[in-house]
């Protein structure tokens, strides 16, 4: 009986922390080139092991993901990544310890396909990290009129080249 309260009491207690994180997405405005940005984190993490996924779209293109957390000297602040994976594609581990930090680059992008950030690991009782994703778009085939511009261009280069070879001909005659 005492076990079964105990089991219940820990239950209860891990779904009250989880509730009381603050899991975040927050995507910038798109600028004229196309690329825009997004931070992700969690905060106030109070479960002793975490587990946070994010869903989300995006066009086709490249990303790059830098993932970081610190604590101070109170270990109730820390936040041990075990897993940080974009669409099961591993972050490469650039520091751990008191300044921990994860990253992700060039990492070609799929539009119209589901995204999957998934962030784990530890929190000493109070942890938060925090993470950005940057986007930019491939660049796209070139318009009609691009193509139609590119062309006069080359038309009037082959048009001085044979006037000049025409006056140099008629020069020398």
């Amino acid at each position: 009986m005492n076990k079964l309260l105990i089991t219940t009491a820990l239950a209860a207690s891990l779904l009250a922390s989880a509730a009381s994180a603050a899991t975040f997405l927050t995507w910038s405005s798109i600028a004229p080139d196309g690329s825009f940005s997004a931070n992700f984190g969690d905060t106030g993490i109070e479960t002793l092991a975490f587990n946070d996924a994010f869903d989300f779209a995006l066009p086709t293109g490249v990303s790059s993901f830098t993932l970081t957390s610190t604590f101070t000297v109170n270990p109730k602040n820390d936040i041990n990544f075990t897993t940080a994976a974009f669409n099961g594609q591993t972050f490469t581990i650039g520091s751990t310890g008191q300044n921990e930090y994860r990253f992700l680059n060039n990492v070609k992008v799929t539009g119209g396909a589901p995204q999957h950030l998934v962030i784990s690991g530890t929190s000493g009782g109070n942890g938060s990290y925090g993470g950005v994703i940057s986007f930019t778009p491939f660049a796209g085939v070139p318009k009609p009129t691009s193509w139609a511009l590119m062309i006069a261009g080359f038309g009037g280069v082959g048009g001085v080249l044979r006037v000049r070879k025409d006056r140099k001909a008629a020069a020398t005659a």
